[in-house]
């Protein structure tokens, strides 16, 4: 992560805010069932001015309203509790975040968690409905250009370009779900090339599978990159159960994830003319949950063969 990034990760941590906060349902997202999906209610009470000359104007905003784009994210922690470490990217979009909390007294979010992952997934991963947290304000761009302010997903959209997504792991995909559901990128996929490239140890432990007929139903390319099975094996327990080595997460390798995304997105029908779908100087990309020297060479390699590095976006907080 660059240094300016990493500054701006530390400034938004110091001016988080917490609001209450209640699960509200705990469900798979893999067939394993390894991926959880927490849905959270957070404590959003909205008061209205009433008057002669006036009738109901909210008096300030929602906490809902500050989640305006794919990509942004929320630390979540116990209630009461120090706060979290790492943060994590809303999984529902927008759209769906508004919707499903027209009407209430609470902001309606989704966050994707690995029960077989790092220390706070694990003890997340393990709450039912009823158990309460502490939710922080939402922060980020969204997806976003690291070297032009003005550029991200929504100036891509405006400017009609075909998007190329690509992620991998709980933390790659959950943004990416956001992107994928949100209006305007439906919208888009009917008449520009919306394709997704997620990285995943195995079908068992995809995030989202049952939904992905629905994305290409919508006009996404949705193409799964399974890592090899000595991979594969280095990213689970020594029992080979997908629980954590001594107690710390074990993922795959950096090498292994690049190798499986370089194979599917360079060699495949057509290189990267095929999986942008054009000409890849016109595209635009998104990536997330690559880890950093995954991301590096990525990145490097999408530039050599002719997306501007100002189009490929992230998520900074991934």
């Amino acid at each position: 992560m660059p240094p300016g990034v990493q500054q701006g990760v530390r400034d938004a941590r110091g001016e988080l805010k917490y609001s209450a906060a209640t699960v509200v349902e705990n469900r798979a997202e893999s067939a394993d069932g390894s991926l959880r999906t927490l849905v959270l209610s957070v404590e959003d009470q909205v008061t209205f001015l009433e008057g002669r000359t006036m009738r109901r104007r909210q008096e300030a905003p929602r906490w809902v309203d500050a989640y305006m784009v794919p990509g942004q994210f929320v630390a979540v922690c116990h209630e009461g509790g120090a706060a979290a470490q790492r943060l994590y990217a809303l999984a529902n979009s927008p759209y769906a975040a508004r919707r499903d909390s027209a009407n209430l007294a609470a902001s309606i979010i989704e966050v994707l968690v690995d029960r077989s992952g790092c220390a706070d997934d694990r003890q997340l991963a393990q709450l039912g409905p009823g158990a309460l947290l502490d939710v922080s304000n939402v922060i980020g761009r969204g997806y976003a250009s690291l070297f032009n302010s003005y550029v991200g997903l929504l100036s891509a959209l405006e400017d009609s370009r075909n998007l190329l997504m690509i992620g991998a792991g709980a933390s790659g995909i959950a943004p990416l779900r956001s992107a994928l559901e949100w209006a305007p990128v439906q919208a888009h996929a009917t008449a520009h090339r919306v394709a997704l490239f997620y990285a995943a140890l195995d079908a068992s432990r995809a995030g989202y599978i049952k939904d992905w007929d629905v994305w290409r139903g919508a006009g996404v390319r949705v193409e799964p990159c399974y890592l090899s099975a000595d991979a594969a094996a280095a990213g689970v327990g020594a029992a080979g159960d997908g629980s954590p080595r001594n107690g710390a997460f074990a993922g795959p390798e950096p090498q292994a994830i690049l190798a499986a995304l370089e194979e599917a997105i360079f060699d495949g029908n057509g290189g990267l003319h095929g999986a942008v779908g054009g000409d890849p100087h016109n595209a635009a990309v998104l990536i997330s949950g690559l880890p950093g020297d995954a991301t590096a060479a990525l990145t490097r390699r999408l530039t050599s063969e002719g997306i501007k590095g100002e189009r490929i976006l992230f998520c900074e907080f991934s």
